[in-house]
């Protein structure tokens, strides 16, 4: 899995979810594609961290306890008027069609890193 390209070290990705060994699964498996990461399992700490610092990609779940992801997704599109920040929700709840406007991707628990792998890709690509 291990295909590192030098152009991926420039992006930043935030990885926002609640459970830590989610976090760090993600984590490890981007880093292992180059990208640099930072990671929170807090909707309110994610925001923070996109004002401090604006990744190239925020990749967040939806149920989380202080803020869901609903929650952050609509304070970075309209609070933070973030538009162009790409979204990747990872998460095991089946709320697709609903999201698909307002999010780059999509993908249901339990993940296929090779497909999460991909899809963080072509979504770095078009943005």
């Amino acid at each position: 899995m291990t295909n590192i390209n030098p152009e991926n070290c420039t992006k930043q990705i935030l990885v926002c979810d609640d459970v830590e060994e989610m976090v760090q699964i993600l984590k490890i498996t981007l880093e292992s594609q180059g990208y640099q990461v930072e990671t929170t399992n807090s909707g309110l700490e994610a925001i923070s961290k996109i004002q401090t610092n604006q990744p190239d990609l925020l990749i967040t779940n939806l149920m989380m306890p202080d803020m869901s992801g609903w929650d952050v997704i609509n304070y970075v599109t309209q609070n933070l008027k973030l538009t162009t920040l790409p979204i990747l929700v990872v998460s095991a709840t089946k709320e697709e069609d609903l999201l698909k406007d307002e999010v780059a991707g999509f993908l249901c628990k339990p993940v296929k890193f090779d497909e999460f792998v991909a899809k963080v890709k072509s979504i770095l690509e078009v943005s």
